[in-house]
């Protein structure tokens, strides 16, 4: 099998590396990464989101979920109290 020399920026290096597995080569990661999972709809949104975005998603999930735990009672049916 041949290799080729490929040039990164420092941050898609960092990047990458971070993705890396333990015991893993980076042609392994790159591999496993680009494998297209029809599976999974979502995968092409991987990466449009940055952390603090994200956390503020959490965040405000998790709020969410405890006001209708509050409100509903947790694992109580809504129509019980009807």
């Amino acid at each position: 099998m041949g290799s080729k020399t490929v040039s990164l920026k420092d941050e898609t290096y960092r990047r990458l590396n971070r993705e890396k597995r333990d015991g893993e080569s980076f042609s392994d990661a790159i591999d496993r990464l680009l494998v297209e999972d029809d599976t999974n709809p979502l995968r092409e949104l991987i990466g449009l989101v940055d952390e603090d975005e994200l956390e503020n998603v959490r965040t405000r999930s998790n709020e969410f979920r405890e006001d209708v735990n509050n409100r509903f009672g947790s694992g109580e049916r809504a129509d019980e109290d009807q």
